[in-house]
């Protein structure tokens, strides 16, 4: 069985809002000619590739508040989430490359 943070992000389909904006944040990279090595010193771009990523970033906290909300969050339950969301997020990069 799974661990109760996690059936509920399954069931309900916690991360499909997250995935979206993610692939709406690579789309608009992608169409702005960023590659990937720009990803890690970036400080200047268009503003809608900004927007998306905070679309990112709010979707993300949204579910963590969720999950406080429903008493299925604590220190071993954030670190878990993270990982989660990060290898959610690495697959997608692969999928949608720049």
């Amino acid at each position: 069985m799974r661990e109760s943070w996690l059936e509920y992000i399954v069931r309900f389909n916690g991360t499909d809002e997250i995935e979206k904006s993610f692939i709406g944040l690579r789309n608009e990279l992608k169409k702005h000619n960023f590659k990937e090595k720009d990803l890690a010193r970036m400080s200047e771009g268009p503003t809608s590739i900004f927007i998306a990523r905070e679309m990112v970033i709010n979707n993300i906290d949204r579910l963590r508040n969720d999950l406080k909300t429903y008493g299925l969050w604590d220190e071993k339950v954030r670190n878990d989430f993270d990982s989660y969301i990060s290898r959610k997020l690495s697959k997608l990069e692969s999928e949608y490359s720049l």
